[in-house]
């Protein structure tokens, strides 16, 4: 796998800001360009026709659209390596999620790169409505930073895996290239609520698949036994001292019980490192 072009949401926040310097990093590494992309809301009217909505959008739009160049502008003296990589810009009026679904599917989207607010605001942010759209529905990996995040120092990436068979392993050559790209470890952990034969077994047939695509990269396996999948996946994480969790969303799978299970928010808000999402 090669990372050619990345896409980055910003809405000049400061977590915004740090997911642009992450992937301008990794964009230096790969010789890849960068797709910068702002997004505002459309308001909501009072029912009217489709000219009269116009008439009052564009307006909106070409105010917008001049105040958001203006801080495009700036960006460079914000992220000084940015004027070392190929980018450009874009602005639609639009709901974020929708304006970078947009761009995935014409831009020829290799990786998104996102920020996340603060860890009061993680589990809104992460699981909640723009962010949860945009790892659900994305073809491509993504990568969610939080606000603290402010460099990629890639010692230990976490794969939490879930013992099903993935089907293209050449989805998880984002793992492989992050790796060789920082000289990382990839520490793969599953978490089983059972210490029995048939879990042992699930784990070491799961173990057989993933060992052909990680050739000459460094890595462990690891079965954790605990009762709460998110904590356990929490207790792996900071024991490990993770740089990165990396997980493979399914429908109806892990990811749901992630996002709509019932552990408590506040082992959720406990996400304080990069997580990347690969899909199916």
């Amino acid at each position: 796998m090669r990372i050619s072009k990345i896409l980055v949401p910003i809405d000049f926040s400061r977590c915004s800001i740090n997911a642009l310097k992450i992937a301008t990093e990794i964009a230096t590494k790969q010789g890849a360009k960068i797709e910068i992309v702002n997004a505002f809301h459309v308001p909501a009217y009072a029912p009217m026709d489709v000219m009269a909505v116009d008439l009052v959008n564009q307006p909106m739009f070409k105010e917008e659209e001049r105040k958001v160049k203006d801080e495009f502008k700036s960006l460079p003296s914000l992220i000084p390596q940015l004027k070392d990589v190929s980018y450009s810009t874009k602005v639609f009026m639009a709901p974020a999620a929708d304006a970078i679904y947009q761009c995935t599917e014409q831009d020829d989207i290799d990786l998104i790169v996102m920020g996340t607010k603060g860890e009061h605001d993680v589990v809104e942010n992460l699981f909640g409505s723009m962010s949860a759209q945009v790892i659900k529905s994305a073809d491509v990996p993504v990568l969610v930073v939080p606000e603290n995040v402010e460099s990629f120092d890639l010692k230990h990436i976490g794969f939490a895996a879930d013992l099903h068979e993935i089907e293209n392993m050449n989805r998880l050559g984002i793992l492989s290239l992050l790796a060789k790209m920082y000289d990382s470890e990839i520490n793969i952990f599953h978490i089983s609520e059972e210490n029995d034969e048939e879990s042992i077994s699930e784990a070491a047939r799961e173990r057989m698949f993933l060992e052909g695509s990680l050739k000459d990269i460094k890595h462990t396996f690891a079965t954790i036994y605990h009762e709460e999948p998110i904590e356990g996946i929490m207790e792996f994480a900071e024991r490990k001292k993770l740089d990165l969790l990396a997980m493979y969303p399914r429908q109806h799978g892990f990811w749901d019980k992630l996002v709509h299970g019932s552990t408590t928010k506040k082992v959720v808000m406990q996400i304080k490192i990069p997580l990347l999402t690969i899909h199916e």
